[in-house]
């Protein structure tokens, strides 16, 4: 298969990284230099101030590298390519304003909301239904929920990052490896992010990290990721499998939200799923983990793993030869492990004693 790979996804791919690593330096440097650093406080673990501008390096390594190819070709034919590019930058500004001025959920559901309306008079929209409106309201409620997701996860060195650049890994050997799915364009935008992900990482995943991703970086790969989903042609015909497909693929964030708002409840946290999803506290699948006995490190690295196992589910799944009668099972057994792992994962101690048991009002800070 190896064999199949051609210039412009090798050479997207090490420029992008070579772009990433090249900037992130060099933001890192003017973070410190205009005070866009993470302080320490009673809350943080880390001991000096860490920027936070890392969503900047990742973007301007992706739309720099994809640019490079994609003046090749005309407008018309790369539009929904140009769309995501413009999304991807209106919502980094976004994130970067909230970083340093936290914007309440309401407006950013609104301009989120813009963003999705603007992507889907480029024909980057779910086609599930075959309703526009309906349809929108469908692709939206995806682009936030993948973004809240990936927020979510944003909490250890090297997490959401991470993870980002193994779904966009996944989704570029999906798209390019298999012809009857596969969308050439989509081939190069998931290797380019793959690559500029790789690029940040040398300076995020590495303790102590010299960069943290920030709300800006958070929210970016969260849209880049959902965005991606849509745009992708994950089957011919099969509205089954154009959603169980992607879901694999980002299996590592949805699962760290479903179950952080089930649990939430559970526990008696919080009262009603709204409440459930704004909560802010130690109790994701990374503080989990780390709570049943592994270090932060050993908790990324596992996360890596699920990921890395989600993707190649998604993949066989995603292959034309497989029908219902494989891909049904499979999801199901998939689901049943999921439960499973849930059920382990909430004996984790994460909440303080309630204060019927000696403790105080439950922890919410991040």
């Amino acid at each position: 298969m190896i064999s199949k790979l051609n210039y412009p996804q090798i050479g997207l791919f090490i420029f992008a990284w070579f772009i990433g690593d090249l900037l992130t330096p060099i933001v890192i440097r003017l973070a410190h230099r205009i005070g866009a650093v993470d302080r320490p406080h009673t809350y943080k673990i880390h001991q000096e101030p860490v920027p936070f501008l890392g969503g900047i390096s990742i973007f301007l390594a992706f739309s720099i590298a994809l640019f490079s190819i994609l003046r090749f070709s005309s407008f018309e034919e790369n539009r929904p390519i140009f769309a995501v590019i413009l999304g991807g930058f209106l919502v980094a500004i976004l994130g970067t304003i909230d970083d340093f001025k936290p914007i309440s959920a309401v407006i950013k559901l609104v301009i989120l909301f813009g963003v999705t309306w603007l992507l889907s008079l480029y024909r980057v929209n779910i086609t599930l239904f075959g309703f526009y409106w309906l349809d929108l309201a469908l692709t939206l409620l995806w682009i936030v929920g993948v973004t809240s997701a990936t927020n979510s996860i944003d909490n250890m060195d090297g997490a959401a990052a991470g993870i980002s650049a193994i779904a966009a890994f996944w989704t570029f050997y999906v798209s390019f490896y298999f012809p009857p799915v596969g969308q050439e364009g989509v081939s190069y935008v998931a290797i380019t992010l793959f690559g500029a992900c790789l690029g940040f990482l040398r300076y995020n995943f590495f303790s102590p990290a010299r960069i943290f991703l920030g709300n800006n970086g958070a929210l970016l790969m969260g849209f880049l990721m959902a965005t991606l989903m849509v745009l992708a042609g994950w089957s011919r015909g099969d509205k089954a499998k154009s959603v169980i497909v992607p879901c694999a693929i980002l299996c590592v964030p949805l699962y760290d939200i479903t179950l952080a708002t089930i649990l939430r409840i559970k526990s008696g946290v919080v009262k009603g799923v709204i409440g459930a999803i704004v909560y802010n506290g130690r109790d994701h699948l990374s503080h989990r983990l780390c709570a049943l006995g592994l270090s932060k490190r050993e908790a990324v690295l596992m996360m890596y793993l699920f990921g890395i196992v989600g993707g190649a589910v998604g993949m066989i799944i995603s292959r034309e030869e497989v029908g219902p009668r494989v891909y049904w099972p499979m999801t199901a057994a998939a689901l049943l492990i999921l439960v499973g792992l849930g059920v382990l994962l909430d004996r984790a101690k994460v909440y303080p004693p309630s204060p019927a048991e000696g403790g105080s009002k439950a922890d919410t800070t991040p």
